[in-house]
């Protein structure tokens, strides 16, 4: 699926005529070609998904015209260049400076996605990388940075072509930052830290209402207070975990709360939790 702004590329690739440098017995360096040039060979490299060299050909157009005809376009094709390249790193940088020199350009929209693109795609390579475990059990810096600023993007664009997918990309980001907090509040069962994971349970059910992790966050939070000894509390969160999800799982044929089982996967040696460090 290619995100690449359709105003920005020229409908053909124009063919221009090699350039033959005399070879002679001292170094000679590359003689600067015309800017069009530069932004064509990247057009074409582009096209022909090659976008390590597509960079290389927009780098040299900038440093050679900084100013010139295509210069912003050139800027706006290097974002997406190197997020083609899987340089996320890279195009965030260059949409960051996009943004800070051409607040008022009719592409801004662009580079903001881009910019909330690239910290998404960077956290799911991340997400990827190891072991293929779901991204839930992992360290969610990443994952609400990109959903903040899907958030941002969304909130000064609504319009923009960009946003349906940006409010799709926040939904699924939703849910995992939610189901992380679940893990991480598994983890502290298992550790006989209550407090801890009830403190995690709360922070699904306060700020991700609307997640399908809510009915499990309940469950930890009445697991959570009996632990705590506050049957009270665990009575108060029962009632609303019935009222709320009156066929859950959590409670028996007789009303009563079904205690956890906790999952293998929250065993405190287990590799993720050390590698990502989740923990604080």
């Amino acid at each position: 699926m290619g995100f690449h702004h359709t105003l920005l590329r020229f409908s053909g690739i124009v063919s221009f005529s090699l350039f033959i440098v005399a070879c002679s017995s001292k170094q000679v360096q590359e003689p600067d070609l015309p800017e069009r040039v530069y932004y064509d060979k990247a057009q074409q490299a582009l096209e022909e998904n090659l976008p390590t060299t597509a960079i290389k050909h927009l780098k040299d157009l900038d440093s050679r015209y900084p100013f010139g005809e295509f210069s912003i376009r050139a800027e706006l094709d290097l974002i997406y260049a190197q997020m083609e390249a899987s340089d996320f790193i890279a195009a965030h940088a260059s949409a960051e400076r996009f943004i800070k020199n051409h607040p008022d350009h009719d592409s801004i929209d662009y580079a903001y996605y881009m910019r909330a693109l690239s910290t998404y795609k960077g956290a799911e390579s991340l997400v990827s990388r190891y072991l293929n475990l779901d991204p839930s059990e992992r360290d969610s810096k990443e994952l609400a940075k990109a959903f903040n600023e899907l958030a941002d993007f969304t909130s000064r664009f609504p319009k923009s072509t960009y946003a349906p997918d940006a409010k799709a990309r926040m939904y699924y980001l939703r849910e995992m930052v939610a189901r992380h907090e679940l893990q991480v509040a598994h983890y502290y069962l298992k550790r006989k830290a209550p407090l801890s994971a009830l403190r995690r349970s709360q922070e699904v059910i306060q700020h991700y209402p609307s997640t399908r992790s809510v009915e499990k966050a309940l469950a930890i939070s009445i697991q959570s207070y009996k632990d705590l000894n506050q049957p009270d509390l665990a009575l108060t969160n029962l009632t609303v975990l019935k009222q709320n999800f009156p066929n859950t799982s959590y409670i028996d044929d007789q009303g009563k709360f079904i205690e956890l089982k906790l999952p293998s996967d929250a065993d405190p040696g287990f590799l993720y939790w050390v590698t990502f460090g989740l923990l604080e």
